[in-house]
């Protein structure tokens, strides 16, 4: 199952990343496939990767081979007027000025995290109704929980960067600049992740305190982490904390798949039927997908006939459920009421049953599909081998409740014309 990521104090460090990896796809053939897999997780990973062309060009000295430049200049235009960007600020938030090209890089960092997680662009954000307010909203936030709530932490706990985590980041940035074919496509490459020298540096700075912080604040017994004797009689508290198994049934589970495909089907890896019974189940009509979905409830509903009537929970699982991260695996997911990672439909239902209770009714998620859930004990032995884990998994709720709060607080004022801004005022 998918596990969706809590984005509090962790852009810094994937947006480094994110611009390392560029510099990995355009190093050789060699990393071809890894710099795929890299560029997954990135918009700009992919669109700025050169091909090997580019990098026997640049090795050859050819500059004008080095990958393109996908990036335009800064620029700043407000209403008909272009700004002068040198030390413009363009807003100023708990008392901190964020200047322009700290604000452009967090800006277009938030386009990608919007085109990542609902595919839209810069286009589709701004003919949306508010799409374009929200987008400013949400750089603000970014850049909150990315530089002023970590300034707060830093300040108000004393911590600082020794010469070791100095030696870290520069160990870092020259690792980097390594992974990258020569300085001219390093330079390219910052431009189009929209970073310049001084601001990847901050970031890895950023990176590093962020590490800090989460060492010794939000775990390891710290002063926002739950602490570890805490957490032993919070799990002993079937209202507070469960766990669950469940046999997963996706909509697509019941596509039926080409001749072709067909013939390598039964050797395949659960991840990779599932990715053969997506494709089918993608190049249906609409009526056609109803269909298959029927067809897949009815075999959900079998399944739990079954497992009511005492069939072992966990052979079934083996033999039917489509959740490749809990296939073959007995230990189950373990989480509080208000975790946010897992589908809150499946959340829910675990705490409406007593232990060793199987659901009586399927549950439906809109995206997965259908499960049957069964609530088992929570088990102290795996609790005690995983309770690090275990524990930040249980706050980061918390934290980020706390991150929020903190956020909201902050006063921010902006610069002369801000209602002004449109999509295209930054570049």
């Amino acid at each position: 199952m998918i596990k969706k990521i809590s984005a509090a104090l962790i852009a810094l460090t994937l947006s480094v990343c994110m611009f390392t990896s560029c510099g990995k796809s355009s190093s050789s053939d060699a990393d071809t496939s890894s710099a795929a897999e890299s560029s997954s997780t990135s918009d700009a990973s992919s669109e700025n990767s050169s091909s090997a062309d580019s990098s026997e060009a640049s090795s050859t000295g050819d500059s004008s081979q080095i990958s393109q430049v996908t990036a335009k200049d800064p620029s700043l235009t407000i209403g008909d007027k272009k700004q002068n960007i040198d030390n413009f600020v363009m807003c100023t938030i708990d008392g901190v000025d964020i200047d322009f090209m700290t604000f452009r890089y967090f800006y277009f960092y938030t386009i990608d995290m919007f085109t990542q997680e609902y595919g839209a662009d810069l286009n589709t954000i701004s003919n949306a109704k508010g799409g374009f307010e929200d987008l400013l909203k949400q750089t603000i936030e970014n850049i909150k929980n990315n530089r002023i709530i970590v300034d707060k932490l830093v300040k108000e706990n004393n911590i600082t960067l020794t010469d070791d985590d100095k030696k870290k980041i520069e160990e870092n940035y020259e690792s980097t600049k390594k992974n990258f074919s020569s300085e001219e496509e390093f330079q390219v490459q910052l431009k189009n992740a929209h970073l310049t020298e001084a601001l990847f540096k901050k970031n890895l700075e950023y990176a590093q305190l962020t590490e800090k912080i989460s060492n010794t604040l939000l775990t390891n017994d710290g002063k926002y982490a739950t602490k570890r004797a805490d957490f032993k009689n919070i799990v002993k508290d079937t209202s507070k904390y469960a766990c669950e198994l469940h046999i997963m049934i996706p909509f697509y589970s019941e596509a039926e798949l080409d001749a072709e495909t067909q013939k390598t089907y039964d050797s395949m890896t659960l991840d990779n039927k599932a990715q053969a019974k997506q494709k089918a189940y993608a190049a249906l009509d609409e009526a056609s997908k109803k269909k298959v979905q029927e067809a897949a409830k009815a075999k959900a509903d079998e399944i739990l006939k079954r497992a009511l009537a005492g069939e072992d929970f966990s052979k079934l699982m083996t033999e039917y459920s489509w959740d490749s991260a809990l296939a073959g695996k007995e230990s189950g997911y373990y989480f509080s009421p208000d975790n946010t990672a897992f589908p809150k439909e499946l959340i829910d239902k675990t705490f409406s049953l007593k232990e060793n209770e199987v659901a009586k009714d399927v549950v439906t998620h809109e995206i997965y599909g259908y499960f049957i859930v069964k609530r088992v004990p929570v088990d102290m032995t795996y609790v005690e081998k995983n309770l690090d884990a275990l524990i930040s998994d249980y706050d980061k709720p918390i934290i980020n409740k706390l991150i929020t709060e903190w956020g909201s607080n902050m006063k921010v004022t902006y610069c002369d014309g801000w209602d002004k801004l449109n999509a295209d005022s930054i570049t």
